[in-house]
């Protein structure tokens, strides 16, 4: 059984409720979120950058949230922000929240809006003067 069907229904229509928010964030970008369900949590990646920015993790009561950025580099008005145990969140996730409740979907879509905005461009291959590759990190302007 996935994590959707034990999940809550207040939790699993925030979930959908913060994918469609990022789908218009990310539609005006060229890029397209996609929500990847497996059996103990929830992904959303990105098409265009490649990787996941968030990991969900939500139950019938709550929802905790994985995030890329530390907590110093958000801008948290909920305060809902606490840095993340390197044993959880696939150990590249700095950041984790819970929300319990719809009150908090607004600060939690920001919060994931930012995750989304901080993942790092794709890397792209060159070549060098010696045949070899070289990696090149585009870094995209804020």
């Amino acid at each position: 059984m996935s994590v959707w069907r034990r999940a809550g229904r207040e939790p699993r229509e925030m979930i959908e409720e913060w994918h469609a928010g990022l789908q218009r964030i990310a539609s005006l970008r060229g890029d397209r979120v996609e929500m990847r369900v497996n059996r103990y949590w929830i992904a959303f990646r990105s098409d265009r950058q490649r990787r996941a920015f968030a990991e969900i993790r939500p139950n019938r009561r709550r929802v905790e949230v994985f995030i890329l950025p530390e907590r110093r580099h958000l801008a948290d008005v909920a305060g809902l922000a606490k840095t993340a145990p390197r044993t959880q969140g696939w150990n590249w996730f700095r950041t984790k929240f819970y929300v319990i409740g719809n009150g908090q979907g607004r600060a939690a879509l920001s919060l994931l809006r930012q995750s989304y905005e901080s993942a790092s461009p794709p890397k792209t291959r060159r070549r060098t003067k010696g045949g070899g590759h070289q990696l090149r990190f585009d870094v995209a302007a804020r």
